[in-house]
């Protein structure tokens, strides 16, 4: 029995488990279930950047012809591309799973939605990484959709219902643009759908097609940018992360949210041939998705609402360094765009990591304390120091704080752009504002729950261990990947060259990562200065005093600053652009709704013609039996 087959035992006896058996027992066997089975999607992992790849062919019908013959046969394999996202799939899962096993009991309701959902969601998640054919992939695609919002829906509430349907609307949506790109490709390569050949016929064929290029790219791109909550496909994310169970949302954001951008992998780098209006049309994406998702992070009040919007922002940077990537490919300065390429995944990885355990961080919290309003809670890090500690280590790390992960792959993003002589470099200094907003907001999602006074006080203790030790997990991630980049950076290249791309050799030292012809002096340079400064200080016993940051009002004030008015001149400042998001999400539902009403009138004509056609059918039958007899 190969390790794949195992895997996949593991979590369907998870999901039967949760099935036929109920209470917090059972719930706690399937996290049990699922977290040894993601152990295994680690190995899997593994083996993917190995000479030995796992691979699975499973034949299903035999001679069939069209869609039974492109379904014939099941092949799972594992790329070294694949490898890497079940890496990130099987660390998230074993924490989120671990995580699960007592945070679940905060829930009094029956969980065997959730006991079902749960690992069936996992398993296709890891059958979408793993399929080699476009039509399974997309099976898999919806599969995974609809486990998912059976677990956003799972506290059922009106809230959690509303979400979910949200949710499932415009993710079958975009998976129906995607299909017709599909079937498109499928057409176009002579009926297959075997991802080897496609990569062999396709690419030729379009260098000379442009119309069905574009039309194959606007169809993919709809249909993994709604997955991906790119802006203006984002607005189902925030209701569905805020409402889904704190594990379920790490791994929504950690994971699900960076299957799109595999599959952007493989369909840019392997199916279409490079066309710079393409990448720069996805670096366009890119900057919109990382401005307003940030930009409304600073807005929320509500803690997972918050890390919600951030993870519309943080996937806008891997977004954009892969638009950069092709475009800079595509106008042969192969060094920038390699090493764009290598950032988008490297920071895919870290919001992987730090955005996963602010999720847990956030459900920490709100299972002691019962609340997520970031205006009441206060001054947890006496209480809950574990917690508090790696909900530093991950608001550095998104902040992109040296010598943490985040800052490795922003600072690659800005040195993939900045000296490049288009309007990259423009998109490369948007980035780096928007940076500088991401710090101001997880300032506030930090100070608000852990070192402010509370509203009321608040009479806690530390979580469980089985729900910290995830926490500690992913927080070490974040410093390894910070510290020692050149882990991460080998994955990335041998992964990059399954696709094609090969990357060329990159001085990487502690927290930094630069081209092979870049320069580290004046970098190094500072920092032996900013060590030499402190030990000088700290030899001489100079005390220096500076007054403590009031947030521009007065001290007795700030004491108690609520959440919402830590930036209020800054929102003010920029209420055009929030004027802009209102506007666009009042037009959004205005075409929501006259689809609505275009749909109830279409089911109510058809229904109609169903009625008259079989009337007439009828009718006709009578006429036919009347006639006949009339004959004999």
């Amino acid at each position: 029995m190969t390790p794949l087959t195992v895997i996949v035992l593991l979590f369907i006896l998870a999901a039967m488990i949760g099935l036929f058996y109920s209470g917090k027992a059972m719930t706690k066997a399937v996290n049990m279930i699922s977290a040894l089975a993601s152990l295994g999607v680690c190995y899997l992992g593994i083996l993917g950047f190995t000479n030995n790849l796992p691979s699975v062919t499973l034949s299903l019908f035999e001679g069939g012809s069209g869609i039974v013959g492109l379904l014939g046969s099941l092949t799972l394999k594992v790329t070294p591309l694949s490898a890497f996202f079940l890496l990130v799939l099987g660390v998230l899962s074993f924490s989120a799973s671990l995580y699960g096993v007592s945070y679940m009991d905060m829930y009094k309701r029956d969980t065997r939605l959730y006991n079902v959902s749960y690992p069936l969601f996992l398993l296709f998640m890891m059958l979408t990484l793993l399929t080699q054919n476009l039509l399974w992939f997309i099976i898999f695609w919806e599969l995974m959709t609809l486990f998912s919002q059976f677990l956003v829906a799972f506290e059922r509430s009106e809230r959690a219902v509303k979400a979910a349907f949200k949710y499932f609307c415009m993710t079958k949506a975009g998976a129906d643009f995607m299909l017709l790109a599909i079937v498109l490709t499928i057409i176009k390569t002579a009926g297959t759908a075997d991802y080897s050949g496609i990569s062999q016929v396709l690419p030729s064929y379009l260098l000379n097609h442009p119309l069905e290029t574009y039309a194959m790219v606007i169809g993919m791109l709809v249909g993994l940018g709604v997955k991906a909550a790119v802006v203006p496909l984002h607005s189902w994310l925030p209701d569905a992360y805020m409402e889904a169970p704190s594990n379920v949302s790490t791994l929504l954001s950690g994971v699900m949210e960076k299957i799109p951008v595999y599959m952007m992998f493989v369909v840019f780098l392997r199916f279409l041939p490079l066309d710079k209006y393409l990448g720069l049309g996805i670096a366009v994406i890119g900057v919109l998705t990382l401005f307003f998702g940030t930009m409304y992070a600073l807005k929320q009040t509500d803690s997972k609402r918050l890390l919600a919007y951030h993870s519309v922002g943080q996937i806008g940077y891997v977004i954009l360094a892969l638009g950069a990537g092709l475009y800079l490919l595509s106008r042969g300065d192969v060094l920038l765009g390699v090493f764009a390429l290598a950032a988008s995944l490297y920071h895919a990885i870290n919001h992987a990591t730090f955005k996963g355990l602010l999720f847990l961080t956030a459900g920490s919290v709100a299972y002691r304390t019962r609340n997520r309003d970031l205006n009441c809670l206060g001054g947890l890090a006496k209480s809950m120091p574990i917690t508090a500690f790696t909900a530093l280590i991950g608001t550095l790390s998104i902040a992109g704080m040296p010598p943490l992960n985040g800052f490795v792959s922003k600072w690659m993003i800005y040195a993939s752009m900045l000296p490049t002589p288009t309007v990259l470099s423009l998109f490369g200094a948007f980035a780096l504002f928007i940076s500088s907003v991401t710090t101001a907001s997880f300032v506030k999602y930090f100070t608000t729950m852990f070192t402010r006074p509370p509203l009321e006080r608040i009479e806690v203790k530390e979580v469980p261990p089985t729900m910290w030790v995830p926490q500690l997990i992913l927080a070490f991630a974040c410093l390894t990947f910070g510290i020692y980049p050149k882990l991460p950076l080998d994955l990335i290249s041998k992964a990059l060259t399954s696709v094609g791309v090969t990357v060329p050799a990159l001085k990487t030292f502690p927290g930094i990562v630069i081209p092979n012809t870049g320069n580290i002096e004046p970098l190094a340079i500072f920092v032996v200065l900013l060590a030499f400064g402190t030990a000088f200080l700290a030899l001489t016993h100079s005390k220096v005093v500076l007054p403590v940051w009031t947030t521009g009002t007065r001290k007795s004030l700030a004491m108690r600053l609520p959440a919402s008015s830590y930036y209020a001149s800054f929102e003010e400042e920029f209420e055009e652009v929030y004027s802009l998001g209102e506007w666009a999400g009042k037009a959004i539902s205005s075409i929501w709704r006259g689809i609505k009403r275009l749909a109830v009138l279409y089911e109510v004509r058809s229904y109609q013609a169903d009625l008259m056609m079989t009337a007439s059918a009828v009718a006709l039958l009578i006429m036919v039996l009347i006639l006949g007899g009339a004959s004999l």
